[in-house]
């Protein structure tokens, strides 16, 4: 189950938030930080559809870059 936290984390700062990963793996937003605090887990048969889904996401995403409005991004551009 570890792996499953891990990967939700990872795909949430690939998409940008957890309500990304929600609406990517068409489920209620709740429900994933649910996953992430360890309150619920999803059923094994719907585990391994996730996980493949998650990989997917990370692998196919573009990381989002620095936000243009932050002081260190406006410092290179004076």
């Amino acid at each position: 189950m570890h792996d499953f936290t891990h990967l939700l984390l990872a795909t949430s700062q690939t998409l940008g938030t957890l309500l990304d990963v929600a609406n990517a793996l068409e489920v209620e937003p709740k429900l994933v930080y649910r996953w992430m605090a360890g309150f619920e887990r999803p059923s094994p048969v719907n585990l391994a559809m996730y996980k493949a889904r998650l990989i997917e996401l990370r692998e196919t995403s573009p990381r989002a870059g620095p936000h243009p409005l932050r002081r260190r991004f406006d410092a290179r551009a004076a």
